[in-house]
């Protein structure tokens, strides 16, 4: 799996030239915005006063909402793209027979949704800083957010690789993705939950994702949940890999 450095750069430039285009209407952008900036207004005006955290529950939920809103857009732009060229307009059968290597086909769609992921985040946050005067990140959170958003990118390839039909990309996300939007300490902390749903949580990428986004430093458990995120990130590539080797059309 070895990725050159000029192998992956025409795919990267191809997926980002989509994103521009799509970028270039208003929509694209304000309907990024408006999910997490509906939860944010609505959980944070509506329990504010109820969920006792570190440094107030607007700021905590901010920072989650980052999370969430990163992992969306990295998995499921991400997924969409690449189950949309196979299933209808049956163009990435080009990129198979392109002299391009697997890794490095995988790794530039990976990092043009993680790319995405972070402008869709920076967005979110920028929202959040000039209406919640939420501070800037520390160190931590922003590795996590760049590990997290390439993470879920490539798994996003993977899953787009691997299902038979758009049906099944909904199975993913009421299964997989939308627990952990609930789950893993976006909206509350992962504490409050019953220990043996704790111990399946931490399985998970985006709990480790809000630790170091709530880390104001490379602690103990900073580091931890760096480790466990860089090894999810590292097995969601190898997987897309994997699946790029097995690719068939139909």
């Amino acid at each position: 799996m070895f990725v050159t450095a000029l192998g992956f750069w025409p795919v990267f430039r191809r997926e980002m030239a989509m994103l521009v285009h799509r970028i270039g209407g208003l929509g694209y952008l304000f309907s990024g915005l408006l999910f997490p900036m509906i939860y944010l207004l609505a959980f944070g005006w509506g329990l504010g006063s109820a969920v006792e955290v570190t440094g107030g529950y607007i700021a905590y939920l901010a920072k989650g909402m980052l999370a969430i809103t990163v992992m969306m857009n990295g998995f499921q732009q991400t997924a969409i793209s690449v189950s949309a060229a196979r299933f209808y307009f049956r163009t990435f059968s080009v990129l198979r027979m392109s002299p391009v290597s697997d890794a490095s086909i995988v790794f530039g769609i990976a990092l043009a949704g993680a790319v995405r992921a972070i402008l869709a985040g920076a967005a979110v946050f920028l929202a959040a800083w000039l209406f919640f005067d939420i501070r800037l990140l520390a160190v931590p959170g922003f590795v996590g957010l760049v590990l997290t958003a390439f993470c879920f990118a490539a798994f996003g390839v993977a899953v787009g690789l691997s299902i038979r039909g758009q049906e099944q990309f909904s199975v993913i996300i009421n299964f997989f993705i939308t627990p952990m939007t609930f789950f893993c300490g976006s909206f509350f902390p992962i504490a409050n939950l019953p220990e043996i749903v704790q111990r399946l949580v931490s399985l998970l990428p985006l709990a480790h994702t809000n630790a170091l986004l709530q880390a104001d430093g490379w602690d103990g458990g900073a580091l931890s949940s760096f480790v466990v995120l860089a090894l999810l990130t590292a097995l969601a590539f190898g997987w897309g890999v994997r699946r790029m080797k097995r690719y068939q059309e139909f």
